[in-house]
């Protein structure tokens, strides 16, 4: 917002209005003297110095004030909080809520012959990831008869965000072991991810695209809100492409979804509204899809000064590796770029973005160069991360 606030501060100097403390100095200076009310206008005159404190300081902090809340709210382009609230609002928008990740757990028993009862409630937990971990629980009360080997039981986050969309594995460990039993969330295990409230920058985004829903035809922008609306995702992850796949008049929308997600879920879900119930344009046949995958194999290597390696190196490396997956779209927990379709991801900016949040790293060595990706999003094959002395 640093310039949006020079742009409304050079709006109001062009309008005469003093914006600095120099130029309200002088703009005081003249009125009073113009006035002649004051005449010991020395600077070293306590109380002219009173006088111009108590005038010039709560002026700044007006004219601060008056951009701020006033002028940045004016505009969809700089509202913020309550403010977007009224023009979101006022196309029949409402901000997203924040919503509880729910998905399916895979239990696993020892005993395949062994009957075994997991009580509803039960919670399953993360390792630590950057200070934090995450627990999921059973929603209601689940047998597994003697016979059957594994479950999939249903769980809902204990808390709201997208934090808690692990990736494939996160979820490992029972709070109150129950014996023979392991557990772990596998891939596509969410139904449905959780969501954080939605910020100021995509409620902004849909604000705007709800402008062009007031023409007579669908375009990509009334397919785009209708899609973020059903499925709770961002504007930036709907892509579309107009090649005519199945004949004139025909195309594809894609949606890039975070590791773990069951985007067959959101698939269908979107084939369904548009297609199935009929909200779709006059002749339109636009057919959903997930972004496809890219997989790749990551090799990094960590090289520590050797005065200066972590005391629990191994945690280290695992704090390392949880920061990676991230980039990859597995965990939500760190402020890193991630990667996206139709890019080039900067490995050299993830090295550079690995030196700020680890300190002790002396070196990073990637086996790998830029990702470049056209319709396809990134994600692992498998992640291997070794350690060295740098001599």
């Amino acid at each position: 917002m640093a310039d949006y606030q020079k742009m409304f501060e050079k709006i109001l100097h062009d309008h005469g209005m003093p914006v600095d403390e120099n130029a309200a100095r002088k703009e005081f200076e003249e009125l009073t003297k113009a006035e002649g009310l004051i005449t010991n206008t020395s600077k070293y005159s306590p109380f002219w110095r009173l006088m111009s404190a108590i005038v010039i300081r709560p002026y700044i902090w007006l004219k601060d004030a008056f951009i701020k809340n006033v002028l940045m709210n004016m505009f969809l382009m700089t509202a913020s909080g309550q403010f977007l609230d009224l023009f979101a609002n006022a196309v029949n928008l409402e901000r997203k809520p924040a919503t509880l990740a729910t998905g399916e757990i895979l239990f696993t028993k020892a005993n395949k012959n062994q009957s075994v009862v997991i009580p509803m409630g039960t919670v399953i937990s993360s390792p630590e990831i950057n200070g934090v971990t995450y627990q999921l629980q059973t929603t209601q009360e689940y047998s597994i008869p003697a016979g059957v080997e594994t479950a999939r039981i249903q769980v809902v986050a204990v808390g709201s965000g997208e934090n808690y969309n692990l990736a494939a594995g996160y979820y490992r460990f029972l709070v109150e072991q129950i014996d023979g039993v392991t557990v772990t969330n596998d891939d596509n295990w969410l139904i449905s991810p959780g969501a954080n409230i939605e910020s100021d920058d995509d409620l902004r985004d849909r604000t705007k695209n709800q402008y062009n829903f007031v023409g007579h035809y669908h375009t990509d922008a009334v397919y785009r809100g209708i899609v973020t609306t059903i499925t709770g995702i961002s504007t930036k992850q709907v892509y579309f492409v107009h090649d005519a796949p199945r004949g004139p008049g025909t195309a594809n929308l894609y949606l890039l979804l975070n590791d773990g997600v069951d985007s067959k879920y959101f698939i269908d879900k979107v084939n369904n509204y548009i297609m199935g119930q009929g909200y779709r344009g006059h002749g339109d046949d636009l057919k959903c899809f997930a972004v496809p995958d890219k997989k790749i194999n990551v090799v990094v290597t960590l090289y520590f000064e050797r005065e200066q390696q972590p005391i629990d190196i191994n945690q280290y490396v695992l704090n390392v590796e949880h920061f990676i997956r991230c980039v990859f779209r597995q965990n939500n927990d760190y402020n890193v770029t991630q990667v996206n379709a139709y890019s080039r991801f900067s490995i050299s900016k993830l090295n550079e973005e690995l030196h700020e949040q680890f300190n002790e790293l002396h070196s990073i060595v990637f086996n790998i160069g830029d990702i470049v990706s056209e319709l396809e999003v990134p994600r692992l094959r498998n992640l291997t991360i070794n350690t060295e002395v740098a001599e």
